[in-house]
Parts: structure tokens; sequence; C-alpha cells
């Protein structure tokens, strides 16, 4: 037994492995294009997979899919006079919560407003670059990001979380 550990030893010693996080490919650039203000007419040249989502007159939703290396991202933007006014962002639950939480205070610092209720919590940005950042984790056996919206700084938007949970069915 101990010839056999003898010979095995140096092996284990040489392999190096890195495993990286499956979400470590995903940057907030990826969505930049979609961040208010942007006029929609240049965000459908890039992006020509959408499909109109909701259309209030002269309020709509378009939904685009982002199709990566291990996942499809479904990207809402809520549109006004041809300009983006709001974008919602669906994240796939094997994200790690931590890492994506990093890169927000990162790039915006540390948040404004934190709410915690049960396993679930909500972090919120006020008056960055004239956008306010809704940013929902949850937990379960491992934390999670849900999803992220970027709504500008303006009262008169209806932040798309909201429209989309009143579209949900009432029980």
């Amino acid at each position: 037994m101990p010839l056999i550990l003898v010979h095995f030893l140096p092996l284990i010693f040489r392999i190096h492995a890195e495993i990286t996080p499956p979400n470590y490919d995903f940057t907030l650039k990826s969505i930049d294009n979609f961040t208010p203000g942007k006029n929609i007419e240049a965000v459908k040249k890039e992006n020509p997979k959408f499909d109109l989502f909701a259309d209030n007159g002269d309020q709509k939703i378009l939904r685009f899919k982002l199709k990566r290396t291990n996942y499809i991202l479904d990207v809402y933007t809520q549109v006004k006079k041809d300009t983006i006014t709001d974008v919602f962002v669906r994240l796939p639950q094997f994200f790690l919560h931590d890492i994506f939480l990093k890169d927000l205070q990162a790039k915006w610092k540390k948040q404004d407003k934190y709410v915690r209720h049960d396993r679930s919590a909500v972090y919120v940005w006020f008056n960055r670059d004239n956008n306010n950042i809704i940013y929902h984790g949850s937990c379960s056996i491992t934390c999670f990001p849900v999803f992220i919206e970027i709504v500008k700084d303006d009262k008169t938007v209806t932040p798309m979380y909201q429209k989309l949970n009143e579209a949900l069915p009432k029980w």
C-alpha cells in the first residue's frame, strides 16, 4: 500500500485544475446597449432577435434574446418615443449571487437601500448616471440572482418589475 502512494503522490501535486463558475463570462457590459437613454432603433440593428411583449400605445415592451455559450438571457426593454426608459433582465439561477453583487458594487459602489425578507433580498442604487438600479437575489441551497433592472430616474416611468408582477394571474 505505501508503495502505491509513493507512485501516485507526485501525480496529485502536478495536476493543476481550475474550475470557474458558469457566470464568469457574464459582464454588465453585455447589457450596456439596453440601458436607459439609448435609441431603440440602434439596439434593434445590433440585436435583430426580438419580439413585441406589450404595446400600450406610446410605451412598448420589447423582449430581446441574448445567446451566450452556457445560457440565453431574456432582456426586456421598455421604450417610450424610441428611447429606452427601462431594462429588466431575468438572470440564470446557476449564476452566483456573491460574484454578481460584487460586480454591481464595483460599478456603482455600495447600494443605497437593502431589504431582506426570509431568504430573499433586494438591493437598490438610487440616481446612478440618472438611473435607479434594482437587484433581487435569493437563496435556497446556494444564493443566486433573480433579476436586475435599470430604470430611468423619472417618476413618470413605472418600473417593469411592477408591470410584470401585475401581469401575473391573481389566485
